[in-house]
């Protein structure tokens, strides 16, 4: 099956995938036990997909009956933030600058799979990305595309941590020799290399490859490093590699439905929508986001390709009822606001010339013209506007003190 990995690594390269390695599909059960541990504490807040009875999280086979292996793959999204307009603008995090990457990397996993050399070998297989309830960053790092981070996300040496997983799984024996790319998580090269040698693998070029990208200086992952967890404005990682989301600031943004406590919403700052704090202050990130320094991702991902890392908070509260005091007032409103399809302010205005008045459904619908194909999608309309005042409101307090 070397042939076969070979192919596909090299094709879904060429797309425009960072990196690609292979795993066997058997359940990982310590994994498992780590993630309920997890939600038994509390830690998933109200999140229902990951709240479920009889989690499937750690078994592929319940996605596909005959899946024997995993092709992970690895799509980075940084692109460097500019220094913040204004006051009045809320910073988006590094994944949501562009488009959905859902819709986005379904296109390329398609491109992959429908490849005329590979067509035939995909007859029965799946593909995901976010969007089952998997443990996808247990396979990746399993898979040896990174390491756990304090931060719990998966770091790569390469290419850090700002990077979408996705995964196909295929009735294919795939996983061969790639537990070379694990092999290289241990804690040096000498550890490393004893790994080839108890698994019997041999240390081919592609290994020793592997094995040059450990940190020269032979440090430990994260060895002593806490930046994470000191950063963090709200306390979200209570210890290392743990993950309260009800105190993290990209849960309630995005995630919560709900009124988000004072006392954690003061400590937002400028985040509007998500927040990269414990990514940004992370070593592995540093040539990147210091420098400036962006890794090759797929076009749609950049910022130009979405709202990008400000947007005007003004526009958001134009979209709460009561904000305009008629559809003639918001279209108006309407046309200073940035729009990523330029046909959108056309349909919104179209739309708006049959109402005499505006209600929720309007402006919700309005909403869903404006953030059409972005991940600025999921909070839905009040969420956003949430969010909004609690940057605005911060900026103020920031001037006051």
């Amino acid at each position: 099956m070397q042939k076969y990995q070979d192919q596909i690594r090299q094709i879904a390269l060429e797309i425009g995938f960072n990196e690609v390695s292979f795993v066997d599909a058997r359940p990982l059960l310590e994994s498992e036990q780590h993630f309920l541990k997890w939600r038994e504490q509390g830690f998933a807040a109200d999140m229902n997909y990951l709240l479920k009875d009889d989690p499937i999280n750690a078994r592929p086979q319940e996605l596909i009956k005959e899946a024997k292996s995993l092709i992970m793959l690895t799509a980075n999204y940084y692109s460097p933030c500019p220094p913040r307009p204004s006051a009045q603008h809320g910073r988006i995090a590094a994944y949501a600058v562009g488009l959905d990457y859902h819709k986005v990397l379904r296109k390329k996993i398609q491109e992959l799979i429908n490849h005329p050399d590979l067509v035939d070998l995909f007859a029965k297989s799946k593909f995901f990305t976010d969007s089952v309830p998997l443990l996808e960053k247990s396979f990746a790092r399993k898979a040896g595309l990174g390491f756990r981070g304090k931060n719990t996300l998966l770091i790569s040496r390469e290419t850090g941590s700002f990077n979408f997983i996705c995964e196909i799984l295929t009735d294919l024996e795939l996983s061969g020799h790639c537990e070379q790319r694990e092999a290289i998580q241990c804690k040096d090269s000498a550890n490393a290399l004893d790994c080839f040698v108890r698994t019997g693998l041999p240390v081919t070029t592609r290994a020793t490859q592997l094995l040059a990208t450990l940190n020269p200086r032979n440090d430990i992952e994260c060895a002593q490093c806490t930046r994470c967890i000191d950063i963090c404005p709200t306390n979200a990682l209570p210890d290392p590699y743990q993950l309260d989301s009800r105190k993290c600031i990209s849960y309630h943004t995005i995630e919560n439905r709900g009124e988000i406590p004072e006392e954690l919403a003061q400590n937002f700052g400028e985040w509007f929508f998500g927040c990269d704090l414990c990514q940004t202050i992370c070593p592995y990130n540093r040539r990147h986001c210091e420098q400036g320094k962006a890794i090759q991702t797929f076009p749609e991902f950049k910022a130009e390709s979405g709202f990008g890392h400000w947007i005007y908070l003004p526009e958001i509260l134009d979209l709460e009822l009561g904000a305009q005091p008629s559809p003639h007032a918001l279209t108006k409103a309407l046309e200073s606001h940035k729009f990523i399809d330029p046909k959108a302010l056309t349909t919104i205005k179209k739309y708006l010339a049959k109402k005499s008045e505006l209600r929720e459904e309007d402006l919700d619908h309005i909403f869903q013209i404006k953030f059409a194909r972005t991940p600025l999608l999921r909070p839905k309309r009040l969420g956003l506007i949430r969010n909004a005042k609690i940057v605005l409101n911060n900026a103020n307090q920031a001037v006051v003190s």
